[in-house]
């Protein structure tokens, strides 16, 4: 029985991975193929994808969803980690790819994790271990690879891609930081939602649904649907239904589907082409999540509403 739900967890872990490498490709198509604006994209993708996840906790869990809003505390934490960590990180990586491609914007979302090592350094007066400082190392150079292509004297990137992926790496690291308390209080499912409707509703106001409408062709409208319900509401919930049946450790390493993924989809679909130094950048900032699993402490048995979001 053990074995079996542990198969499903990574099963859970892995099919998220793939789904949001997969959202990425469809952001790509939607943004520069086909010129949707990331603001409209961003008000529908988050309220459409709260919606969905919220009426699903509801079915799982009735009215408990509504406790996290019986607190100030709590809603301020809920909006925070909705502007800071997940519409936040949504937002950025949308418009990375938007300048890049979803293969760049996927590895550079992986560097989240060093603002999450100096934070913790800062804050807590925890000194990077020697795992920190190689995987710290190791994500730079990947980095510097990935963005010159090798070149000592030119970027291989836009500066749009590296300023909003700059960006990216610090809304990540809030995604990783700002919901920890809540999570060890409230379900993950209910928390993901709320937060993604805060989202919707902020990118609502910045860019109202009835503007800049696309032209909802067939393969636009496939793709969307795609993006809002599989690529976010059935990936996250995934992720986070992964997180009850298997260790954070493991469904983290499982996530280098993500990239892997964005990079197959690339190549295949959009004639993609890597040179031996983008190859390398990948494959060093993708081994950071490795080595930072090396030795650790978590076990399938941790409280998963400890853990992070994705």
């Amino acid at each position: 029985m053990q074995t079996k739900t542990h198969l499903k967890g990574v099963i859970y872990a892995s099919l998220a991975g793939i789904f949001w490498g997969m959202a990425g490709i469809a952001s790509e198509y939607l943004f520069q193929d086909q010129h949707v604006s990331v603001y409209w994209m961003m008000g529908v993708k988050m309220s459409l994808s709260a919606l969905t996840l919220l009426g699903l906790a509801y079915y799982l869990d009735g009215k408990k969803i509504f406790l996290v809003l019986k607190s100030f505390k709590d809603i301020l934490g809920i909006v925070l980690f909705s502007i800071l960590g997940l519409a936040g990180v949504q937002f950025t990586y949308s418009m990375t790819v938007n300048y890049s491609n979803a293969t760049v914007a996927t590895i550079i979302q992986t560097l989240g994790i060093l603002p999450v090592i100096f934070y913790s350094a800062i804050i807590f007066k925890q000194l990077p271990g020697r795992k920190q400082w190689i995987a710290t190392i190791t994500a730079l150079i990947g980095a510097w690879l990935l963005v010159t292509k090798g070149s000592f004297n030119q970027l291989a990137i836009s500066k749009e891609a590296i300023i909003w992926g700059i960006f990216l790496m610090l809304t990540q690291a809030g995604n990783s930081v700002l919901p920890v308390d809540l999570l060890r209080r409230h379900n993950p499912t209910t928390i993901s939602a709320w937060a993604m409707l805060v989202g919707g509703i902020v990118f609502e106001f910045i860019h109202p649904v009835w503007k800049s409408v696309p032209k909802f062709t067939p393969a636009v409208t496939l793709n969307m649907l795609f993006l809002i319900f599989i690529g976010t509401a059935l990936s996250y919930y995934l992720f986070v239904k992964s997180l009850h049946l298997i260790s954070a450790t493991e469904a983290t390493l499982l996530d280098t589907f993500e990239p892997l993924t964005a990079a197959l989809l690339d190549f295949l679909i959009f004639k993609m082409q890597f040179n031996w130094a983008e190859i390398l950048g990948s494959l060093l900032v993708i081994s950071t999540v490795f080595i930072l699993a090396v030795g650790s402490e978590e076990n399938k048995n941790s409280d998963p509403k400890k853990e992070p979001l994705k």
